[in-house]
């Protein structure tokens, strides 16, 4: 059999080897753990006007993005929904949580919260620094 390499790749081929790579990893690993999870913070009309989004793998916590607008920045949001996503990290069984932040985000936040730097990528994007970092829950 012949192969040949196609750069363009659906959406259903993308979760395709996706499972794949979760089938060869269950095989050699404990059970994945994985589940998605997100808090929002809304308005008085109930509107998302932030949030924050997580996944579980293992035992490990995921933090993808924490927004919140910056008019409402300082006054305790960003706290809150990382203490939230936290408990139900916790409440999956997560033990350790990461994420990935930018010398132009949020290093000092997440520091201050008992996440420390363990790597870090120079130069990305461009002049500037990439951190990541983790936290025992």
């Amino acid at each position: 059999m012949d192969y040949e390499i196609d750069d363009d790749l659906t959406k259903d081929e993308t979760e395709y080897v996706q499972q794949k790579l979760i089938e060869f990893a269950d095989r050699l690993t404990t059970p994945r753990n994985y589940r998605e999870l997100g808090v929002a913070l809304r308005d008085s009309e109930g509107n998302a006007v932030g949030g924050i989004t997580a996944s579980t793998v293992w035992d490990w916590l995921q933090i993808g993005i924490l927004w919140i607008p910056e008019e409402i920045r300082g006054r305790g949001y960003g706290s809150q929904l990382l203490e939230r996503i936290e408990q139900l990290g916790r409440e999956c069984d997560c033990r350790y949580a990461r994420l990935n932040t930018f010398d132009f985000e949020a290093r000092g936040f997440y520091e201050a919260r008992g996440y420390r730097v363990v790597r870090q990528t120079d130069d990305f994007p461009s002049g500037h620094t990439q951190f990541h970092l983790t936290k025992e829950l």
